[in-house]
């Protein structure tokens, strides 16, 4: 039923609700002949606010369950708390993490001999409100946001090197969030975001990646599992006139090896969480793209154990060509 129909309804259904009630006030006049007119009203106007919460109480009890009921609820609290910072991706620390073919190339003093292959990863990742618009009757947050993603990788058990951070990918984007909260048999339509995002490796010269993109992105789940779409549309920049050309594309063919969609699905059975993020480029004869899985197992409220296994393109910028296996435990800040 479309929106203005629903609400017209309800008026009518309200007034009338109202209406009712007043005349069997009136009618049963002789059983409490001490109410006043005024008090019958007030009776009249209380049976009815009591009705609306049940109807709404009704109408929640036939929503969807959502594995990310207790995540939204908790970003709504922390998103009006103006003292406070949400997850926005996953937040993490990987101390042992063993690549099979890391790139030297972003550090000046790293070379293919004195690279080691077990490194330390960790992510931090947050995202505050510019704008919010409250949805009292869904108790939903919809609204404009900064968000901001730092991955580093660090060589700290290199003591050839001085134990650099072989690269570090810087990610802030803006984006709007409608949350929808549409239900569909057991099925919940979550949100859908749109936003503009960059990412770089903060570097210059040879060892500069960036692109910039426009992401569109929809979020499903139901009462175990939460699955979401994201693909996105690169800013098309200049073709560099030399390989030191500072001002052209340092990456054009990045589409390529990371891809051109992103699928994710995670469920949780018991205590353990998985989560499967799958990229591919869409080509048919030069397919490419990567597959990231993480298995969760919480240590208490706040803290998870993390093994994260990565195969593909993309596992940093500095990496986007080069194909990785990767293989990481460490501790994860609680998503879900």
């Amino acid at each position: 039923m479309p929106y203005l129909y629903e609400r017209t309804l309800k008026a009518i259904l309200s007034g009338m609700i109202l209406l009712g009630i007043s005349f069997v006030n009136l009618a049963q006049e002789t059983d409490s002949p001490s109410l006043t007119i005024e008090q019958r009203i007030a009776q009249a106007k209380l049976q009815l606010t009591e009705l609306t919460a049940e109807l709404k109480a009704n109408k929640k009890s036939k929503q969807a369950v959502s594995i990310l009921d207790k995540r939204s609820l908790a970003d709504q609290q922390i998103n009006l708390n103006p003292f406070s910072l949400a997850q926005h991706n996953t937040n993490y620390l990987l101390p042992i993490s063993y690549v099979s073919n890391p790139n030297p190339t972003s550090q000046q003093d790293l070379t293919n001999e004195n690279i080691d292959k077990v490194e330390a990863v960790f992510q931090i990742s947050t995202k505050i409100p510019i704008y919010l618009e409250i949805d009292e009757e869904q108790e939903a947050l919809s609204g404009l946001y900064f968000g901001f993603t730092a991955r580093s990788f660090w060589q700290v058990y290199n003591d050839k090197v001085s134990k650099p951070f072989r690269e570090t990918n810087y990610e802030p984007e803006v984006f709007y969030q409608w949350q929808a909260d549409l239900s569909l048999l057991k099925y919940r339509f979550n949100a859908l975001q749109i936003g503009i995002n960059h990412q770089s490796n903060g570097q210059s010269g040879l060892r500069s990646r960036s692109w910039n993109r426009v992401i569109f992105t929809a979020l499903f789940s139901d009462a175990d599992s939460a699955y979401y779409v994201r693909s996105w549309w690169r800013f098309p920049e200049d073709i560099k006139t030399s390989i030191e050309d500072p001002t052209g594309d340092d990456n054009p063919d990045i589409n390529d090896f990371i891809g051109r969609v992103e699928l994710g699905y995670a469920f949780q059975i018991n205590d353990i969480e998985m989560f499967t993020r799958i990229r591919n480029n869409l080509s048919r004869s030069q397919n490419r793209g990567s597959v990231q899985i993480n298995l969760t197992y919480p240590l208490n409220q706040r803290y998870d154990l993390l093994l994260q296994y990565f195969n593909g393109y993309g596992d940093s910028l500095i990496d986007y060509n080069s194909h990785q296996s990767r293989f990481s435990l460490g501790v994860q800040l609680r998503f879900l």
